[in-house]
This record gives C-alpha cells, sequence and structure tokens, in this order.
C-alpha cells in the first residue's frame, strides 16, 4: 500500500504540473489580461494601465510569469484574485466546500437507485423491472445536462419549492437536491447498467451455485456473494465519478446557480482571473487524482488477489457500462 501511495503520489505531482503548464499557455493564447476591460473606460488613463501591469507582473513573458507562480504555488501560496481583491484560497474555500457536498449526495442518490433496480433486476433477468432499467439506462445516459439543468430550472420557477441560487449561507438539504438529482442523473444510467450486468454475471458463477445448493436465501447469495464479486468494477466507476462531479459540474452549477467551482470557473474565465482560474484547475485536477487513488485502495480491500500480487490491474466494465460511459 505505501508502495501504491508513493508510486501514485509522484504520477499525481507530474500530472498536475503538466495541466498546469497547459492550463496556463492556454489562457496566455486567448489573448488580453484581467485588465483589458479598463482600456473600454475612457476614465481611466493608459498609464494607469501599463503601471497596473507591471505591479501585477502582466507585462512579463509567459515563462516568467508561470514560474513565478509555480514557486509561490509550492511555497503554499495561490496568489490574489484579480476580480475578487481576496487570496485564492479564500475564494476557493466555500466553492469547494459546496461543491463537495453537492457531489456527496449526487453520489448518494445515483448509488441507492441503481443498487436497488440493478440487485432486482439481476435476479430477476427479462423481467419487466429488467426492462425498466434498460428504459432508464437509455433516458439518463442520452439526455444531456444542459437539458436535465434546464428542465430542472423550469420546475423550480413553476413550484417554488426550491431556492434557485444558494450559496454558502443558503445552502441546505431542499437547495441541494435539485441540483443533485441533476448531476446524478447521467450516473445512475453509469451505476445501474454495472451493477444489472455484472451482478447478473456473478450470480451464474459456480460458487454462486455452491451457496445456493448449502440452502442460503436468494437475498443472502446476491447481497453476501455476487454482489462482492461484482465490486471491482464499480469500484473503479466510483473513482472516476467521484473526480469527475468536481470537475464537470460547470454546467449544473451556473444554470441552476449553486456556488461551487463549476460556477466559480465561469466567472474567473469571464473576468480573466488566471490566479483564480489556476486554483481551480488545480483543485479539480487533484480532485480527479484522488478519487482514482480511492478506487485503487478500495480494489485493494475488497480484492485480497490485487494486495498479494501487487499489481494495479481492474476488472473491465462491462460492454453496458462502457457504452454508458461514452454516453454520459
Amino acid at each position: 500500500m505505501l508502495k501504491l501511495l508513493l508510486s501514485r503520489s509522484l504520477q499525481g505531482i507530474i500530472v498536475l504540473l503538466i495541466v498546469s503548464m497547459l492550463t496556463f499557455a492556454l489562457l496566455a493564447a486567448t489573448g488580453g489580461d484581467a485588465l483589458t476591460s479598463l482600456s473600454n473606460d475612457p476614465s481611466v488613463k493608459e498609464e494607469t494601465i501599463e503601471r497596473l501591469r507591471q505591479t501585477y507582473g502582466l507585462d512579463q513573458p509567459l515563462a516568467v510569469r508561470y514560474m513565478r507562480w509555480l514557486t509561490n504555488v509550492v511555497r503554499g501560496d495561490l496568489g490574489e484574485s484579480y476580480s475578487r481583491r481576496a487570496p485564492v484560497w479564500m475564494v476557493l474555500r466555500p466553492a469547494l466546500t459546496n461543491t463537495l457536498m453537492l457531489a456527496g449526495v449526487a453520489l448518494i442518490i445515483a448509488w441507492t437507485i441503481a443498487l436497488a433496480l440493478g440487485s432486482f433486476a439481476a435476479r430477476r433477468p427479462r423481467s419487466w423491472l429488467d426492462k425498466l432499467c434498460s428504459a432508464v439506462i437509455l433516458l439518463a445516459s442520452s439526455t444531456p445536462r444542459i437539458v436535465l439543468a434546464l428542465a430542472a430550472l423550469t420546475f423550480a420557477a413553476s413550484t417554488a419549492l426550491f431556492s434557485i441560487g444558494a450559496g454558502d449561507k443558503e445552502s441546505s438539504p431542499v437547495n441541494i437536491l435539485l441540483p443533485a438529482t441533476v448531476l446524478a442523473v447521467p450516473l445512475i444510467a453509469l451505476f445501474l447498467a454495472q451493477v444489472r450486468d455484472g451482478l447478473g454475471a456473478a450470480l451464474r458463477e459456480e460458487f454462486v451455485q455452491v451457496a445456493r445448493a448449502k440452502g442460503l436465501s436468494e437475498r443472502a447469495v446476491a447481497l453476501r456473494h455476487a454482489l462482492r464479486a461484482a465490486l471491482n468494477p464499480l469500484i473503479t466507476i466510483f473513482g472516476y465519478s467521484l473526480g469527475g462531479l468536481v470537475s464537470g459540474s460547470v454546467i449544473v452549477e451556473k444554470v441552476l446557480g449553486w456556488r461551487g467551482l463549476g460556477n466559480l470557473s465561469v466567472d474567473a474565465a469571464l473576468s480573466r482571473d488566471v490566479p483564480l482560474l489556476m486554483g481551480v484547475v488545480l483543485l479539480t485536477a487533484t480532485a480527479v487524482l484522488i478519487g482514482n487513488l480511492a478506487a485503487d485502495i478500495l480494489l485493494r480491500v475488497n480484492d485480497p488477489r490485487l494486495r498479494q500480487s501487487g499489481g494495479n490491474t481492474r476488472r473491465t466494465t462491462s460492454p453496458t457500462s462502457a457504452s454508458v460511459t461514452s454516453a454520459s
């Protein structure tokens, strides 16, 4: 386990370095900076804008600006937000908290529905419930999140049950439920497909037949024996989805007004706030890496063969779930 942690930490540092370099270069390639908008204000002199560029170091070459930013990050300083006039970490902290809350609730919703429907469908193949699961998978995986978010916005406006625009002081179980459900819908399709197919395949294994022959109930056979055999691909998907929820909630947060990292990243991009946007990128990339590491650790806890061999191969998902992943 220690070898795994060291290896993943080294890989994570390299990935974060590459991601930060590419992001910094792409932001510079878009042209302009945080002070460009001041040029349109006749009350602000050009000399003032140039002096501010020198103060913030925006007049320096790209490589110099990046190395200065990277040096500060290594020291634990993410810099100061140009648009918020505050340290980047102080701006990121409440947004990160809101996004983590949103991702956590979305995962709970997705897993609850997927495990309940998938386990029943796997035990009753070709039943009406199995057909219902197929319809849910198709519908949930083929509907874009922007459509789901707009439908949720319309529902909230027409029923007045939800307060759109919940933020740090307004976060509540009611306000978070709507955006979390929208985020959870594609995950329901992904998890449901894997639970149904993986558990269905495990129920046909020889060791499960032996458990049935011992007189165990079908429920006990499914939950105690077959489910653990089907967990490896589910754990892998869980790790990927954990990081994906943090980094991929931009549309949902912006449309439904949830003040998380996704919403903040759009505002930072529009205002050309490079330090703030770089902070968001670092956090989201780190979330993806942590999700993958969590999946690797959970795989070794669940499967003794991986601990004994020291390998990091993961059991592949079924074709159905792979197609759902692409659609999501």
